[in-house]
Protein backbone atom coordinates (compact mmCIF):
# COMPACT_ATOMS: atom_id res chain seq x y z
CA UNK A 1 0.00 0.00 0.00
CA UNK A 2 1.42 3.87 -1.14
CA UNK A 3 0.27 6.44 0.46
CA UNK A 4 1.40 9.70 -1.08
CA UNK A 5 0.76 12.77 1.02
CA UNK A 6 -1.80 15.49 -1.14
CA UNK A 7 -0.54 18.64 1.02
CA UNK A 8 2.19 20.39 1.95
CA UNK A 9 1.61 21.55 5.46
CA UNK A 10 2.58 22.86 8.91
CA UNK A 11 -1.01 21.63 10.49
CA UNK A 12 -0.12 18.13 12.55
CA UNK A 13 -2.08 15.47 11.26
CA UNK A 14 -2.95 12.65 14.00
CA UNK A 15 -2.77 9.06 12.25
CA UNK A 16 -2.63 6.32 14.26
CA UNK A 17 -4.22 3.95 11.28
CA UNK A 18 -1.37 4.03 9.74
CA UNK A 19 -0.33 0.72 10.61
CA UNK A 20 -0.28 -2.89 9.61
CA UNK A 21 -2.50 -3.81 12.29
CA UNK A 22 -4.94 -1.03 11.39
CA UNK A 23 -4.78 -1.91 7.69
CA UNK A 24 -5.11 -5.71 7.55
CA UNK A 25 -8.24 -7.33 6.44
CA UNK A 26 -9.50 -4.28 5.09
CA UNK A 27 -10.09 -3.21 1.47
CA UNK A 28 -8.95 0.00 -0.22
CA UNK A 29 -11.79 1.55 0.27
CA UNK A 30 -12.83 0.72 4.23
CA UNK A 31 -8.55 2.49 4.27
CA UNK A 32 -9.63 5.30 2.37
CA UNK A 33 -12.53 6.14 5.15
CA UNK A 34 -10.43 5.52 8.54
CA UNK A 35 -10.29 8.34 10.58
CA UNK A 36 -7.55 11.11 10.83
CA UNK A 37 -7.39 14.56 12.65
CA UNK A 38 -5.82 17.45 10.30
CA UNK A 39 -5.30 20.23 13.17
CA UNK A 40 -8.37 19.71 15.01
CA UNK A 41 -10.63 18.64 12.35
CA UNK A 42 -11.77 15.21 11.50
CA UNK A 43 -10.63 13.57 8.16
CA UNK A 44 -10.34 10.48 5.99
CA UNK A 45 -7.92 9.28 5.30
CA UNK A 46 -7.88 9.75 1.75
CA UNK A 47 -8.53 13.48 1.91
CA UNK A 48 -4.85 14.10 3.42
CA UNK A 49 -3.16 10.84 0.80
CA UNK A 50 -3.69 9.58 -2.46
CA UNK A 51 -4.04 5.80 -1.75
CA UNK A 52 -2.66 3.04 -4.06
CA UNK A 53 -2.51 -0.43 -3.49
CA UNK A 54 0.87 -0.94 -5.18
CA UNK A 55 0.49 -5.05 -4.10
CA UNK A 56 2.92 -5.26 -1.27
CA UNK A 57 2.22 -5.99 2.26
CA UNK A 58 4.64 -2.91 3.30
CA UNK A 59 2.82 0.06 3.59
CA UNK A 60 4.73 2.75 1.83
CA UNK A 61 4.18 6.82 2.46
CA UNK A 62 6.30 9.78 1.02
CA UNK A 63 7.71 12.55 3.23
CA UNK A 64 5.29 13.51 6.23
CA UNK A 65 7.34 15.30 8.75
CA UNK A 66 3.85 16.43 10.51
CA UNK A 67 2.05 13.03 10.14
CA UNK A 68 1.84 12.08 14.01
CA UNK A 69 1.58 8.71 15.43
CA UNK A 70 2.63 6.36 12.27
CA UNK A 71 3.10 2.45 13.34
CA UNK A 72 1.61 3.64 17.21
CA UNK A 73 1.13 -0.04 18.82
CA UNK A 74 1.69 -2.06 15.59
CA UNK A 75 2.51 -5.93 16.24
CA UNK A 76 3.85 -6.90 12.94
CA UNK A 77 4.18 -6.19 9.30
CA UNK A 78 6.36 -3.27 7.57
CA UNK A 79 6.44 0.82 6.98
CA UNK A 80 8.64 2.20 5.50
CA UNK A 81 9.16 6.15 4.89
CA UNK A 82 10.19 8.00 2.00
CA UNK A 83 11.43 10.84 3.67
CA UNK A 84 11.17 12.23 7.12
CA UNK A 85 8.16 11.70 9.90
CA UNK A 86 6.73 13.14 12.54
CA UNK A 87 6.06 12.79 16.51
CA UNK A 88 5.37 9.60 18.29
CA UNK A 89 6.73 7.29 15.17
CA UNK A 90 6.52 3.83 16.53
CA UNK A 91 5.37 4.69 20.04
CA UNK A 92 4.03 2.06 21.62
CA UNK A 93 5.00 -0.45 18.90
CA UNK A 94 5.39 -4.40 20.19
CA UNK A 95 6.89 -5.80 16.86
CA UNK A 96 7.29 -5.47 13.25
CA UNK A 97 10.13 -3.02 11.75
CA UNK A 98 9.65 0.64 10.39
CA UNK A 99 12.57 2.51 8.29
CA UNK A 100 12.68 6.56 7.94
CA UNK A 101 14.95 6.97 4.88
CA UNK A 102 14.81 10.49 6.64
CA UNK A 103 14.66 12.20 10.00
CA UNK A 104 12.18 11.42 12.54
CA UNK A 105 10.54 14.45 15.17
CA UNK A 106 10.19 13.94 19.01
CA UNK A 107 8.83 10.48 20.88
CA UNK A 108 10.08 8.36 18.48
CA UNK A 109 9.58 4.50 19.51
CA UNK A 110 8.25 5.66 23.03
CA UNK A 111 7.65 3.30 25.61
CA UNK A 112 8.39 0.75 22.62
CA UNK A 113 7.96 -2.68 23.65
CA UNK A 114 9.23 -4.83 20.42
CA UNK A 115 10.14 -4.45 16.98
CA UNK A 116 12.88 -2.28 15.26
CA UNK A 117 12.98 1.16 14.02
CA UNK A 118 15.96 2.31 11.56
CA UNK A 119 16.46 5.99 11.22
CA UNK A 120 19.19 6.98 8.27
CA UNK A 121 18.65 10.51 9.26
CA UNK A 122 18.31 12.28 12.42
CA UNK A 123 16.22 12.08 15.96
CA UNK A 124 14.59 14.23 17.78
CA UNK A 125 14.13 14.87 21.79
CA UNK A 126 13.02 11.37 23.91
CA UNK A 127 14.03 8.42 21.45
CA UNK A 128 12.71 5.57 22.75
CA UNK A 129 11.81 7.49 26.39
CA UNK A 130 9.14 7.33 28.68
CA UNK A 131 6.04 10.00 28.55
CA UNK A 132 5.39 12.32 31.35
CA UNK A 133 4.09 10.67 34.26
CA UNK A 134 5.34 6.72 33.08
CA UNK A 135 7.29 4.57 35.18
CA UNK A 136 9.42 3.56 32.01
CA UNK A 137 10.08 3.58 28.59
CA UNK A 138 11.36 1.80 26.31
CA UNK A 139 10.89 -2.12 26.93
CA UNK A 140 12.19 -4.15 24.37
CA UNK A 141 13.19 -3.66 20.77
CA UNK A 142 16.09 -2.10 18.63
CA UNK A 143 16.32 1.31 17.06
CA UNK A 144 19.64 2.49 15.03
CA UNK A 145 19.89 5.71 14.62
CA UNK A 146 22.42 7.12 12.06
CA UNK A 147 22.36 10.66 12.54
CA UNK A 148 22.72 12.84 15.33
CA UNK A 149 19.66 12.33 18.57
CA UNK A 150 18.18 15.11 20.90
CA UNK A 151 17.69 15.24 24.64
CA UNK A 152 16.96 12.80 27.07
CA UNK A 153 17.27 9.79 24.38
CA UNK A 154 16.48 6.44 26.16
CA UNK A 155 15.22 8.33 29.53
CA UNK A 156 13.63 5.80 31.99
CA UNK A 157 14.73 2.89 29.38
CA UNK A 158 13.85 -0.27 30.81
CA UNK A 159 15.03 -3.23 28.24
CA UNK A 160 15.80 -2.86 24.19
CA UNK A 161 18.54 -1.30 22.30
CA UNK A 162 19.32 2.51 21.07
CA UNK A 163 22.08 2.75 19.11
CA UNK A 164 22.97 6.32 17.87
CA UNK A 165 25.95 6.75 15.20
CA UNK A 166 26.00 10.38 15.55
CA UNK A 167 26.08 12.61 18.62
CA UNK A 168 23.46 12.54 21.91
CA UNK A 169 21.60 15.56 23.31
CA UNK A 170 21.71 16.50 27.08
CA UNK A 171 20.30 13.67 29.58
CA UNK A 172 20.68 10.84 27.53
CA UNK A 173 19.87 7.61 29.84
CA UNK A 174 18.41 9.99 32.19
CA UNK A 175 16.78 7.55 34.94
CA UNK A 176 17.48 4.63 33.29
CA UNK A 177 16.62 1.23 35.04
CA UNK A 178 17.87 -0.86 32.08
CA UNK A 179 18.64 -2.00 28.23
CA UNK A 180 21.68 -0.38 26.47
CA UNK A 181 22.47 2.68 25.17
CA UNK A 182 25.11 2.96 22.35
CA UNK A 183 26.65 6.48 20.97
CA UNK A 184 29.19 6.64 18.36
CA UNK A 185 29.25 10.67 18.49
CA UNK A 186 29.92 12.96 21.58
CA UNK A 187 27.63 12.70 24.12
CA UNK A 188 25.69 15.97 25.72
CA UNK A 189 26.13 16.85 29.62
CA UNK A 190 24.49 15.30 32.55
CA UNK A 191 24.82 11.30 30.56
CA UNK A 192 23.49 8.71 33.13
CA UNK A 193 21.77 10.94 35.62
CA UNK A 194 19.42 9.46 37.83
CA UNK A 195 19.93 6.26 35.96
CA UNK A 196 19.46 3.09 38.65
CA UNK A 197 20.92 0.01 35.76
CA UNK A 198 21.91 -0.27 32.35
CA UNK A 199 24.54 -0.10 29.93
CA UNK A 200 25.78 3.29 28.47
CA UNK A 201 28.63 2.31 25.62
CA UNK A 202 30.33 5.23 23.97
CA UNK A 203 32.99 5.55 21.38
CA UNK A 204 34.24 8.95 22.38
CA UNK A 205 34.87 10.54 25.38
CA UNK A 206 32.18 12.11 27.94
CA UNK A 207 31.74 14.65 30.45
CA UNK A 208 30.79 12.25 33.46
CA UNK A 209 28.83 13.89 36.73
CA UNK A 210 30.75 13.41 39.46
CA UNK A 211 28.13 10.47 41.10
CA UNK A 212 29.71 7.86 38.56
CA UNK A 213 32.61 6.38 39.68
CA UNK A 214 35.58 4.65 37.84
CA UNK A 215 35.84 1.28 38.40
CA UNK A 216 38.74 -0.11 35.83
CA UNK A 217 40.12 -1.08 32.40
CA UNK A 218 38.54 -4.73 31.23
CA UNK A 219 37.15 -5.87 27.85
CA UNK A 220 33.69 -6.82 28.97
CA UNK A 221 32.52 -10.54 28.07
CA UNK A 222 29.08 -9.89 27.41
CA UNK A 223 29.52 -6.77 25.58
CA UNK A 224 31.54 -9.14 22.93
CA UNK A 225 28.94 -10.99 22.18
CA UNK A 226 26.69 -8.23 22.15
CA UNK A 227 28.16 -6.67 19.51
CA UNK A 228 28.89 -9.50 17.34
CA UNK A 229 25.01 -10.00 17.66
CA UNK A 230 24.28 -6.70 16.56
CA UNK A 231 26.67 -6.97 13.69
CA UNK A 232 23.87 -9.31 12.07
CA UNK A 233 21.32 -6.77 11.54
CA UNK A 234 21.19 -5.29 8.24
CA UNK A 235 21.73 -1.73 9.37
CA UNK A 236 25.33 -1.37 8.93
CA UNK A 237 26.42 -0.46 12.36
CA UNK A 238 29.93 0.53 12.34
CA UNK A 239 31.18 -2.05 14.56
CA UNK A 240 35.10 -2.89 14.49
CA UNK A 241 36.89 -6.01 15.55
CA UNK A 242 38.59 -3.32 17.74
CA UNK A 243 35.30 -2.43 18.82
CA UNK A 244 34.68 -6.04 19.80
CA UNK A 245 38.18 -6.93 21.50
CA UNK A 246 39.46 -3.79 22.53
CA UNK A 247 39.22 -2.18 26.49
CA UNK A 248 36.84 -0.06 28.05
CA UNK A 249 37.29 2.15 31.00
CA UNK A 250 34.21 1.66 33.05
CA UNK A 251 32.34 4.01 35.20
CA UNK A 252 29.10 2.88 37.71
CA UNK A 253 26.41 5.09 38.55
CA UNK A 254 24.57 6.73 39.42
CA UNK A 255 25.26 6.62 43.07
CA UNK A 256 23.19 9.15 43.93
CA UNK A 257 20.37 6.60 43.12
CA UNK A 258 20.96 2.60 42.89
CA UNK A 259 24.28 2.99 41.48
CA UNK A 260 23.78 0.07 39.55
CA UNK A 261 24.47 1.41 36.20
CA UNK A 262 27.42 1.56 34.03
CA UNK A 263 29.52 3.61 31.16
CA UNK A 264 31.35 1.89 29.45
CA UNK A 265 34.08 4.40 27.62
CA UNK A 266 36.36 3.11 24.94
CA UNK A 267 39.99 3.36 25.33
CA UNK A 268 41.29 0.59 22.10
Amino acid sequence: MFLNPLLKTAIPVTAPCIAPDCFSGKSVKEIKALTVYYGNKEKHLQDLFDIKDDGQDVITLGSVPTVKYIGKGMTAGSIVVKGDAGMHLGAEMKGGRITVEGSVSDWAGAEMKGGEIFIAGNAGHCLGGAYRGSKSGMNKGLIVVKGNAGTEVGGLMKKGIIVVEGTLGDAAGCNMKGGTLICYGRPGDRLGAFMQRGSIVLYESPYLLPTFTYNAVYNPTWLRVFLRELAKTPYKIPITQGHIEGAYRRYNGDISELGKGEILVFQG
